[in-house]
């Protein structure tokens, strides 16, 4: 024998009933008859098989079976809010400001390019970007949208990866010329550097190759929380750099700068597109959040650096 399922507007009038506190009152706020409403709780106690309310002359209680089929009603209740405000953002323009906050090494390589090209698909969109080390609040900061490679990220957000970057080390050709290229990381401890005082352990750079791991405390005269300006200083002969593969590649592709000890891999970090949980995103949010996806969208990051 086939079972019936209680619809959704017979578990709705319970939980309106459990609220109003009575038939009476819930039918008022149903805008029906009381003896409607009766029929309906009982016509879903038929279908359920259980008793989901005591009934005296003065109250309504819910029984054991009734207060736990409540918890399920206003889940059900939630769900279909939470449905039918997706539908409409389905429908809603994509207009207004968003809030973008994203590492200064990011938007200096990948911020103009990405924009205006966001820009050209959503002009009704205005863009308000900041640009920071600090890793904003995103809710306390009223951000809509934050990329950031963290090894800890807020539970409460939601993290889509973007894509994993590597750090390349880069010199100079006149550096090269006048010092030679490494052939072992160890190497590096005898020549000059420019150290990233943020990230990656600092002045402490770690390689692998083949199942072998090695850490080799560089030799430095500066450290500076910029990559701007560790690329600039490695284009200018100050020192060998360690910089994110997607910061070099356009300096290495023009002969700014070559890379070397290629052979050996440097810890591989993921950049994620962070945003609040909300359901639905306002489509001016999630405009944002879709076309940066795509933009990368599997992309190895050093290729789209500059590619532009």
């Amino acid at each position: 024998m086939e079972t019936i399922e209680p619809s959704s507007e017979l578990a709705l009038v319970f939980l309106h009933v459990v609220e109003a506190g009575s038939i009476t009152a819930a039918a008022a706020r149903l805008a029906t008859s009381k003896s409607q409403v009766s029929k309906q709780l009982s016509r879903l106690e038929a279908q359920l098989g259980v008793q989901l309310l005591y009934r005296s002359t003065r109250r309504l209680t819910p029984t054991e079976a009734g207060r736990a089929y409540l918890d399920y009603c206003r889940r059900l209740r939630a769900l279909l809010r939470e449905s039918a405000a997706a539908l409409r953002g389905l429908n809603e323009e994509a207009a207004g400001t968003v809030r973008l906050t994203v590492p200064q090494m990011f938007a200096s390589v990948f911020g103009a390019e990405l924009l205006l090209a966001f820009h050209q698909q959503y002009p009704a969109i205005t863009v308000e970007l900041d640009i920071s080390l600090a890793e904003r609040d995103l809710e306390e900061g009223g951000f809509d949208v934050a990329v950031r490679s963290a090894p800890a990220l807020p539970p409460q957000l939601v993290a889509r990866c973007l894509f994993f970057t590597r750090d390349w080390v880069v010199a100079s050709p006149a550096l090269l010329d006048g010092h030679g290229a490494p052939r072992e990381p160890a190497a590096l401890a005898r020549l000059p550097c420019v150290v990233h005082d943020s990230y990656h352990r600092g002045a402490r750079w770690l390689f692998e190759r083949a199942g072998r791991v090695e850490e080799v405390e560089v030799s430095h005269w500066l450290q500076a929380s910029d990559y701007s300006l560790n690329r600039q200083l490695a284009e200018a002969g100050a020192g060998f750099a360690r910089l994110p593969d997607f910061a070099a590649a356009a300096a290495v592709r023009d002969g700014r700068l070559r890379r070397v000890l290629a052979d050996w891999n440097t810890p591989s970090h993921p950049v994620y597109l962070l945003y609040p949980k909300k359901a639905p995103q306002p489509a001016k949010a999630r405009a944002l959040i879709d076309f940066i996806a795509g933009w990368f969208d599997g992309a190895a990051p050093e290729r789209l650096a500059g590619a532009g």
